[in-house]
């Protein structure tokens, strides 16, 4: 019977000697239970009693959602919507996690009501963590920009909003540290990192969608997962002798099947899952989990990008300027080429610079000679 009643948010059913009961069980942020027994729903006491363990969790009462414009109606209709279906899975699940932030924050309220310093009491209160605020930000910004053009909003109020810096998690790999992971590392972690590193491409990318099937005259033909642009990407010869000794490893498998991933587990099964933990263990093991700034598998990304930017910031007429980490990133933008190449470019311009600075005094070899 239980199966048949849709329960309102946070209610749970249980079943003990044959009986029924219903909860209203939520979990505060300090990651603790909040759990209170609730009458049968169609007990008369039951609307009243669900009222009342609602607000003492949330600090106010349910909100009616049968309003046209609430959050609730915003939310529901932007998960019906194409822009939210083709998110990756990993991508609607952060999204998810922005909208419950917004309606456990800010929920009681109409949308339209919403102003820039609501949401800036939202972000500092994650602001301890700036990439996860960052991330809810955008995912909260993303949207209000679908309730703008719809009647929810009249602006979108993450605009303004003064972000945290995320310090340099996504800063390029140094050269020794780069070394030491392909010398020292585990064939199932390091060939991924070679893949990061001559493709410039994301981790989901490189680890789910590198296959025969999309390989074409060395050329790799991807639709990026983040954001769905399709970008050709030439393979560098390591990267195809990664490849091609996945075709071996498939023939001596008597296995044919283009669509698996080249990348594979150290039990050479496809990446489903688990390969943070794996990075977080070898880099452990290789004692790069201390370096600062911070190594991460996106900093090869940045690495990519670094080493491309540095030869076109010495001659950019002749390499194509930020067009070609534009393109070989796959990014819409300008501004974010020049995000990823901001290093290589600060510092030929600082290279050219010291050039310009006139001899003074002794050279080298003669100071503190008198």
């Amino acid at each position: 019977m239980a199966a048949d009643i849709r329960l309102d948010k946070h209610v749970q059913a249980k079943i003990a000697r044959g009986r029924t009961y219903y909860y209203f069980r939520a979990v505060r942020q300090d990651r603790t239970e909040f759990r209170r027994r609730l009458p049968h729903p169609f007990d008369d006491g039951y609307r009243a009693a669900y009222s009342a363990a609602f607000a003492e969790f949330y600090g106010h009462p349910p909100i009616d959602f049968s309003d046209p414009f609430s959050f609730e109606a915003l939310i529901n209709r932007h998960r019906q919507h194409r822009k939210y279906k083709d998110l990756s899975k990993p991508s609607r699940l952060l999204r998810d996690l922005a909208c419950d932030l917004i309606l456990s924050e800010i929920g009681q309220f109409p949308p339209m009501a919403i102003r820039p310093i609501h949401v800036q009491a939202i972000y500092d209160k994650l602001s301890d963590r700036p990439a996860t605020a960052n991330r809810r930000l955008d995912d909260m910004s993303a949207l209000f920009a679908f309730g703008l053009t719809r009647g929810f909003v009249d602006r979108n109020p993450c605009q303004g909003v003064e972000r945290v810096q995320g310090g340099n998690s996504y800063e390029p790999w140094p050269l020794w540290a780069l070394e030491r992971l392909v010398t020292e590392g585990q064939p199932h972690i390091v060939k991924p990192a070679l893949v990061a590193i001559y493709t410039g491409q994301r981790r989901g990318d490189c680890l789910t969608k590198l296959c025969e099937a999309q390989i074409v005259d060395g050329v790799w033909m991807l639709r990026q997962g983040k954001t769905k642009n399709d970008v050709p990407v030439p393979l560098h010869p390591i990267v195809l002798a990664i490849v091609e000794e996945h075709r071996k490893w498939m023939r001596s498998q008597n296995k044919i099947d283009p669509t698996v991933p080249v990348l594979r587990t150290s039990r050479n099964k496809p990446w489903s899952g688990g390969f943070g933990a794996s990075w977080a263990k070898e880099m452990m093991r290789l004692k790069l989990h201390a370096v600062e700034p911070s190594l991460t598998f996106h900093g090869l990304r940045t690495t990519n990008a670094t080493l491309i930017a540095s030869a076109v910031a010495k001659s950019p007429d002749l390499y194509g300027g930020i067009e070609r980490v534009k393109a070989m990133l796959g990014h819409l933008s300008k501004r974010m080429a020049e995000h990823y190449a901001r290093h290589a470019i600060a510092e030929q311009i600082n290279t050219d610079s010291v050039l310009l600075l006139p001899d003074f005094g002794k050279h080298a070899g003669e100071i503190g000679k008198h």
